[in-house]
């Protein structure tokens, strides 16, 4: 804050008075939320997000897992309320025996299988140890460009299984709204909870915003039954069912931005 004197008037004469001080008064920014933040997302997942171990309990290293990353951009409206949003950049490509139509179609149920299984299920919660806590509900959407894009969904007449390598989605014409919802969990850094080894149970740990390990997440070969109860949308094929954990590293970038901008250790947990 700052202050400026007005200039002294001469006196002028006998029972005249000093001339009142004028201060001009700055008001600090508001410390709880002085605006909104940002970030562009590009983190590997694996060690940040979560760590997977082979039968044996030996964990698995980096490069011997698929390459999965959050990427995007990450909008926090500390300031103006509303949701946080995580936002990817897709190009739709579309390969041999596939029509503009089955593009369309196919940009259809990627963006309804995002609205049915990811938004409306988890709500953000921020701690701060100098201001109340703040409540947001996350948005996940996707921008369709030419260029410039975070992932390529390549579209084929056939394929036969669907998956997320490095920055790229295969997919086909008759791919379901469900198994995009899937696919879409690998583009914001999620791991299958399934091993990839014929007939080993594996187990995956996912970290938490405070940089612990949950407890391990039974792995079987190729997955579990969709009706398991311990099965999730990132399990078993059809199941409906998202958690928590699937929405903890939102709270991991967030919380990581919001401490750097505030200046103070804010806390993050998912509900």
């Amino acid at each position: 804050m700052g202050s400026k004197s007005s200039p002294s008037s001469p006196s002028s004469g006998k029972g005249s008075s000093e001339p009142v001080k004028k201060t001009e008064t700055t008001c600090p920014k508001d410390k709880c939320a002085p605006e909104d933040y940002e970030k562009t997302l590009s983190a590997s997942s694996y060690a940040r997000y979560y760590r997977k171990y082979k039968k044996n309990g030996d964990e698995y290293s980096a490069g011997a897992l698929p390459a999965l990353a959050l990427r995007g951009k990450l909008y926090v409206p500390l300031k103006s309320g509303g949701k946080i949003k995580v936002e990817l950049k897709l190009k739709a490509e579309k390969l041999s025996g596939v029509t503009d139509e089955d593009v369309t179609s196919a940009k259809t149920k990627l963006e309804n299988g995002i609205n049915t299984h990811w938004n409306g299920k988890f709500t953000l919660e921020t701690k701060d140890p100098e201001c109340p806590s703040k409540s947001f509900s996350i948005q996940y959407t996707v921008v369709w460009v030419t260029s410039g894009q975070d992932y390529t969904v390549k579209i084929h007449d056939t394929y036969p299984r669907e998956g997320v390598t490095g920055t790229v989605m295969d997919v086909s014409k008759t791919t379901s709204d469900w198994v995009y919802a899937h696919e879409y969990g690998h583009c914001i850094g999620l791991p299958d909870e399934y091993s990839y080894v014929n007939a080993d149970t594996e187990t995956v740990k996912y970290i938490k915003p405070d940089g612990t390990l949950d407890a391990a997440i039974s792995a079987p070969y190729n997955g579990k039954p969709k009706g398991d109860a311990d099965a999730t949308i990132m399990a078993a094929y059809d199941n409906l069912v998202t958690l928590p954990r699937h929405a903890w590293n939102i709270a991991i970038e967030v919380q990581e931005l919001l401490t750097s901008k505030l200046g103070r250790k804010i806390e993050c947990t998912i509900k």
